[in-house]
């Protein structure tokens, strides 16, 4: 019987330094072209490449499952909050924020599972998750305070960004129950197609103003990378290494998402960072750390 030799440990760390890598420069990238595009037909665009694309790949993978009739409100349900509000709300929030800002705001995911499934009665919460919780709050208070006192638009865009963190979440856990009937990528699939279906009606006056001629060679550049590599080659590297290292172990570096989406901004779009913003930020990531159930 052979052996399969056991993957050197450099070998995943390189794999998760190139998803943190290329989910990084995603926020910063879009960020760089959002003058090219009217927010919302750039995430017009996003939705139909992705359908497309997981479409394809969906039928060279040869999967022949179903949606059950049971299960299609539960789909419907899932795309709504995982993709026809995650991606306006993420693609909106951008436009009016930094990517650094962004990028932090997304990854506050942990804090709301933390929150939505107690207060829903579903998990319980520990004494260290409450302790990740309130200090991220403070942490988002410290950071978005000045925002919202002066009524800049970036405050507007980062608790979008806020709004899309929460439904990502709802997304996640509504998608629980439907993982034991359904494999990941055909769940992905379709919600991801239904909830383009939902969004693209309200985004063909944006498609229709949009100034196409305008986009650049540069500005489909960026969403070519932005459907491909954070999504096709980023996840595909993520999952292999949980397979290779666990959840708990993996899940650490998504931590370093926003703070190497700080270092590209700063060195790319030449954004600056005072010392109010760095300590709201740090508490936040801690805070998010210790409220994360894994």
């Amino acid at each position: 019987m052979k052996t399969t030799r056991p993957v050197p440990p450099w070998r995943v760390d390189l794999a998760l330094a190139a998803v943190v890598l290329l989910w990084s420069l995603n926020f910063v990238i879009l960020k760089a072209v959002m003058p090219r595009f009217e927010p919302v037909a750039l995430a017009a665009v996003r939705f139909a490449s992705i359908a497309a694309l997981f479409e394809a790949l969906l039928r060279l993978r040869g999967g022949g499952e179903r949606i059950a009739p049971a299960d299609r409100r539960a789909f419907a349900l899932s795309a709504l909050a995982g993709y026809t509000l995650y991606q306006g709300l993420f693609v909106v929030g951008l436009s009016q924020t930094s990517a650094f800002s962004t990028a932090l705001m997304i990854n506050t995911g942990p804090l709301w599972a933390a929150v939505i499934l107690t207060a829903a009665r579903i998990e319980p919460i520990t004494a260290r998750q409450w302790a990740g919780v309130v200090l991220a709050l403070a942490g988002l208070g410290v950071y978005l305070g000045p925002r919202l006192v002066t009524g800049a638009p970036a405050g507007l865009g980062d608790l979008l960004g806020l709004g899309a963190a929460v439904s990502w979440t709802v997304y996640g856990i509504l998608n629980r129950p439907l993982l034991g009937r359904y494999s990941a990528f055909f769940l992905t699939t379709r919600t991801f197609q239904i909830g383009a279906a939902g969004f693209l009606p309200f985004a063909l006056p944006a498609v229709l103003r949009q100034d196409w001629t305008g986009v650049g060679w540069a500005g489909w550049a960026a969403v070519g990378y932005s459907v491909v590599f954070p999504i096709v080659v980023a996840v595909s590297l993520w999952n292999w290494a949980i397979r290779q290292r666990g959840v708990a172990r993996t899940v650490i570096y998504q931590y370093l998402v926003p703070v190497a989406s700080g270092v590209l901004s700063w060195v790319l779009l030449g954004e600056s960072f005072g010392p109010w913003k760095l300590a709201g930020a740090a508490l936040v990531l801690v805070g998010v750390a210790l409220s994360r159930r894994v």
